[in-house]
């Protein structure tokens, strides 16, 4: 199999070639907003009322078959990824193996793929991973030592007993003599030797090992998490974040991405966690109809006009700048085009 690293290069098209879609090349449907962890430089960590508190649930299983149903009914071909995780743990949900059954039986885009902790990876739920033929899974892991990792997940749960999971994972592909799903363990860059600890910690379980770089999510008040995760070494990598940084004014995602979260509501987006760019709810619009709404057009020219400002999410927002999140540049593509 194609590693996941190589696929965003591997049959790529210049989205300013092809725009506007017909539908969107990535949907994301959020299987639980719930996450077991609460690392230090996640938005899972924020206590205190917000939108992303207050909407924390699980999806239930009737609005995640009728998502599949939409997404099956749209005419033309079939999305490019569909990724059965957004902000929470979605092996945290009780119903993850049923939703994959529906989202493989449903066949409605090119690969399935979802990015967990690993924590919660039973032998059951690795059994039905295969079965499923889900293509690919990501693996955050959050550090290569014991007490590092549990400062920084705050969760008892030890860095060896996700080594253990992903060994059963294996197992079990084996024994089903299958490729899938390709296994892609991530680390957030530690700017240290760590670095190479974390590679041969799982070059045994993974089929792939690499590197994030850290971002900032949306920023909110009372919130700094690269300060918090990085500490002392928090103006170093800020000197490298914006040494990869464009100058990019739009952000393709509204233009090639739908993110469904847990509780129907319905983005252009798959960072923001506060809500400030969900558009409509699946409960009430069909996702086809929300894509060729005068809102989602209405945010598409927000982003070609350099209007992200008048956005709550997107004013505090910079992911779209980086080059390694972001490859698609489509500034100056033209407004009128988009219809």
């Amino acid at each position: 199999m194609i590693k996941y690293t190589d696929l965003k290069a591997t049959d790529r098209q210049d989205l300013m070639e092809v725009l506007p879609l017909e539908k969107p090349f990535t949907v994301l449907i959020e299987p639980s907003s719930l996450c077991n962890y609460r690392c230090i430089q996640c938005f899972q960590s924020i206590e205190g009322p917000s939108y992303f508190t207050r909407s924390r649930m699980h999806m239930p299983l009737p609005r995640f078959r009728r998502v599949i149903k939409q997404l099956s009914d749209w005419p033309g071909g079939k999305h490019k990824v569909l990724k059965l995780s957004l902000y929470g743990e979605p092996l945290v949900s009780p119903d993850f193996a049923e939703m994959l059954r529906i989202a493989s039986k449903g066949e409605v885009a090119e690969r399935i793929e979802t990015t967990t902790n690993a924590s919660l990876l039973t032998r059951e739920l690795a059994e039905s991973l295969v079965e499923c033929q889900l293509d690919y899974v990501r693996v955050s892991i959050y550090s290569a030592d014991m007490v590092r990792h549990r400062e920084v997940t705050r969760s008892p749960i030890l860095p060896g007993a996700i080594h253990d999971n992903l060994r059963i994972l294996q197992e079990v592909k084996q024994a089903h003599r299958s490729e899938k799903p390709f296994v892609s363990c991530k680390m957030l860059d530690a700017y240290s030797d760590e670095n190479e600890r974390f590679a041969a910690m799982y070059a045994d379980v993974a089929d792939e090992v690499y590197l994030d770089k850290p971002h900032s999510w949306i920023m909110v008040k009372g919130a700094d998490f690269i300060a918090t995760y990085y500490g002392d070494d928090a103006q170093s990598v800020a000197r490298d974040l914006s040494a990869n940084s464009t100058e990019r004014i739009a952000c393709p995602m509204a233009f090639t991405t739908m993110a469904v979260r847990s509780t129907g509501d319905v983005s252009p987006c798959c960072v923001d966690f506060i809500g400030g760019t969900n558009l409509a709810n699946v409960d009430e619009l069909s996702l086809r109809d929300i894509w060729r709404s005068d809102a989602w057009h209405e945010f598409q020219k927000l982003q070609l006009e350099g209007r992200k400002g008048e956005n709550y999410s997107c004013s505090r927002c910079d992911i779209y700048r980086s080059d390694h999140y972001t490859h698609d540049n489509i500034d100056g593509f033209p407004v009128e085009r988009l219809r």
